[in-house]
């Protein structure tokens, strides 16, 4: 639309290109495109914006590549151009407001989390001296961690990262008049970031995992008690399978046969099924010459069906659901036939794959021993045994899945055709033709997932998700063509409509497919920093797996990473889901079961036992906890970051900035105290916390780390008098005996929400305020002016950012 630019952002090399340019001046190169949305407006023509400035400073420095001969006659207009982009930068207008309209606060989170160990090494050898705004922007984009269809955006989380480290980390700095910082003021700003904490969440080793405040009330997982110690035949798990109906899962593990296991108990050894096969499958000393490429469950119909290397298709029927015992039911060779005529193009093929019955003694196909056959001369030998080679590798098939609702089979071979099969009402003796075959593949399907009733999806190497219609088979509804990199899997979440891809990049997708049509792209989430290997799903949330054996846990409502775990040491390469059994397996030699807590298990998909039912009954009776029935105490915006805190008696809170619903514990009032007064200073990035027994905190305004700390009355003491600070003066003991306390709800309650204004405080300066001074008055006698009250919280609150009289009057 006439709204939209398009930026195009390029790690730089040896030849000169932009960083970013306009629509109407595209180059003879083709670079990555990105529409974003355009902000300029007729302001911007009078006040520069900043991110703008920057993005053309950026685009610049790709672009200026001088030759030796002109180095020295354009070093003089070189200096005068530093001079004026260096001026235009000052002057420039910084405008947070405007962009906290147009898209989410969340420009600094996406820098941070992307900065990874080699690109912090990447930046820390440009931290040669301090860097300003540009060669900070410049140091980091040239490590190359960043969303290439985000550009703007992510130099905005530059410009948002840079002024929050100057601010935070002032103190730190080696020249207050300059706006640059050093290698100290971003490492130290990045340890206390609460960005990062909220994106790795806790991390997870192989024995317990690593909470965090607030984390009790998180889906989350921690390491079962399950383990597995027996023996796996196979070098790897290949594929594994959860069957809800028997409650285990089923591995292929490239042997000759299928695996069971449980995931309630230890198994010293699983339960396995071979197909039996006449003595022509297996070499002379009885080894099957034959492996299981993929396995699918019928629950209708209680059949097990295995896909062998050697294109055989063999079909059990459970006995025993206890004992985990099959009986073979049937044996089906896949093969193939030309077709009469060649010229139906490309995309039709002239071989046509269909299925026979074998005999169970000689392993022979039914169909052609029955014909008559006649002693062949030694060309035709060779032709027939030519086309029967050919044979064999167009009618391979790769994987099977079961389509409940077609009630039919489906397979794929190397072109990416599906195949659907009716073997319910099939003779022993007939041939078997597939009843629906699909080509709009190009490469072979990796997954086949069933949405609802009459929705389908497969996705394949192709790079593309098709959405099938099972009332229209002969194209698919919808083709999915965003992706930039092989579709692996996926999952759907039927309570959020939505269907997660994971493929050879390390972007989640996020689709939005309901019961009626697709909608289109919900999120890209771009968390990991590997690609990615398989996503599964619970009824609420689903975890994604990639390459560096990271593993993270997503809520399905808000798209918030919850939990991320390193999975190093176990080595998975698969990940699945137990909905009813709230529990996660992770498979790479061995099965690796983690358990979810209270609210994980629930969101995974398990029913409430008794116990969590009788606990939420009694705490819907006795109305809420300790915590959620704490009295408000003050809740704000800041303005300039877009957070939201909120204080209670019992702790203070930072709301995510996406979703405000979703927020975590910054500060816990000490054990027998509650907060009682607060206050932030937006400005300074910092707050301050009162207690009902005079303590004092100052804290991170996003992060809840305490700069300074002013205990209040200990336990121990006899007897403490509020209203004139630390020491409780004895003499004014008999004035005020006999008066009740009156709780300062009204004017120190208005007092703490005042933003507080001034410089940061110097360490000189809080080494010299005392402790006992600066305690608040927050409960006074009669007689005791409230103004007095509002003075000391505004007394106290100068020790930490500066001008106390003024601070005090203003209160």
């Amino acid at each position: 639309s006439s709204d939209l630019k398009h930026f195009k952002l390029l790690v730089p090399s040896t030849e000169s290109r932009p960083l970013s340019q306009d629509m109407d001046g595209a180059e003879a190169t083709v670079p990555l495109s990105i529409s974003v949305p355009d902000d300029s407006t007729k302001e911007d023509d009078v006040k520069p914006n900043l991110c703008r400035l920057l993005l053309k400073q950026l685009e610049q420095s790709w672009l200026r590549r001088p030759s030796k001969e002109s180095v020295k006659k354009s070093r003089i207009t070189l200096s005068r151009d530093e001079d004026e982009a260096a001026q235009a930068l000052l002057v420039a207008e910084y405008r947070p407001k405007s962009y906290l309209r147009r898209r989410a606060p969340d420009e600094i989170e996406m820098v941070v989390t992307q900065l990874d160990q080699i690109a912090l090494d990447m930046v820390k050898h440009s931290f040669t001296a301090n860097l300003d705004l540009v060669k900070f922007a410049e140091a980091i984009v040239h490590t190359g961690s960043y969303d290439a269809e985000r550009v703007l955006a992510f130099v905005a989380g530059l410009v948002d990262l840079h002024l929050e480290v100057v601010r935070s980390q002032s103190e730190r700095a080696e020249d207050r008049s300059l706006a640059a910082v050093n290698w100290a003021q971003l490492m130290n700003h990045l340890i206390e970031s609460p960005e990062i904490a909220m994106f790795e969440g806790n991390e997870v080793g192989p024995s317990m995992p690593k909470n965090v405040s607030g984390g009790d009330k998180l889906p989350q997982v921690q390491r079962s008690n399950v383990t597995d110690g027996a023996k796996h035949l196979g070098s790897f798990i290949h594929k594994i399978y959860w069957m809800p109906s028997l409650e285990m899962l089923t591995t292929v593990e490239g042997t000759e046969s299928v695996y069971f296991w449980s995931p309630q108990m230890a198994w010293d050894t699983a339960r396995q099924v071979t197909p039996q096969l006449p003595g022509d499958f297996s070499d002379e000393h009885g080894k099957p010459l034959w492996t299981v490429h993929a396995v699918a469950w019928d629950n209708d119909a209680q059949d097990l069906v295995a896909l062998l290397s050697n294109r055989l298709l063999i079909t059990w029927r459970l006995r025993n659901r206890e004992k985990g015992q099959f009986q073979q039911k049937r044996e089906l060779r896949f093969n193939a036939t030309r077709a009469e005529g060649r010229s139906g193009g490309e995309n039709k093929p002239f071989w046509k794959v269909h299925l026979c019955a074998i005999d169970p003694k000689t392993g022979e196909d039914l169909v052609e021993s029955s014909k008559k056959k006649k002693e062949p001369t030694e060309s035709a030998a060779r032709r027939e045994k030519r086309e029967a080679r050919l044979a064999a590798e167009e009618s391979q098939q790769l994987d099977v899945w079961w389509n409940a609702n077609l009630k039919s089979w489906v397979t794929t071979d190397y072109h990416g055709r599906l195949f659907f099969w009716d073997l319910r009402e099939q003779g022993l003796d007939s041939m078997v033709k597939p009843h629906k075959v699909l080509t709009a593949h190009t490469k072979p399907v990796t997954s086949h997932l069933e949405l609802s009733k009459f929705k389908f999806t497969t996705c394949s190497l192709d790079r593309t998700v098709m959405l099938w219609d099972n009332r229209n088979l002969a194209q698919p509804e919808v083709i999915m063509k965003e992706l930039t990199g092989s579709v692996l899997s996926q999952a759907y979440l039927p309570l959020f409509s939505s269907l997660v891809t994971v493929g050879c990049e390390k972007r989640v997708y996020v689709w939005s497919i309901d019961s009626t049509a697709y909608r289109g792209v919900r999120a890209k989430l771009s968390a990991h920093q590997a690609n990615l290997l398989e996503v599964s799903a619970g009824q609420r949330v689903f975890m994604t797996l990639d390459e560096a054996c990271v593993a993270i846990l997503w809520d399905g409502a808000t798209l918030a990473a919850l939990q991320t775990t390193n999975c190093s040491s176990i080595g998975p390469r698969h990940a699945v889901v137990m909905p009813s059994l709230g529990r996660i397996c992770l498979a790479g030699r061995r099965l690796n079961f983690f358990d979810g807590n209270e609210q994980g298990s629930i969101a995974l998909g398990a029913a409430p036992t008794k116990e969590q039912l009788a606990k939420a009954k009694r705490r819907e009776m006795e109305g809420a906890s300790l915590k959620d029935r704490a009295v408000p105490r003050w809740c704000g915006l800041g303005p300039t970051r877009g957070n939201v805190l909120s204080a209670t008696e019992a702790e203070v809170r930072l709301h995510g900035r996406i979703c405000p619903g979703q927020s975590r514990t910054i500060f816990n009032a000490p054990e027998g105290d509650s907060i009682s007064a607060f206050a932030a200073c937006d400005a300074l990035s910092f707050a301050v916390v009162g207690t009902a027994k005079g303590g004092i905190y100052f804290l991170k305004y996003r992060s809840g780390f305490v700069l300074k700390a002013y205990p209040g009355r200990r336990d121990d003491m006899e007897e403490w008098q509020p209203g004139t600070g630390g020491g409780a003066a004895a003499a004014s003991k008999k004035d005020e005996q006999g008066s009740a306390p009156v709780a300062a709800d009204g004017a120190a309650l208005e007092a703490s929400a005042t933003p507080v204004a001034g410089g940061a405080p110097s360490p000189s300066e809080r080494a010299a305020s005392p402790a006992g001074g600066s305690r608040a008055s927050l409960a006074g006698s009669k007689g005791t002016p409230s103004a007095a009250a509002a003075g000391t919280i505004a007394g106290a609150t100068a020790e930490g950012g500066g001008a106390g009289e003024e601070r005090g009057e203003a209160s």
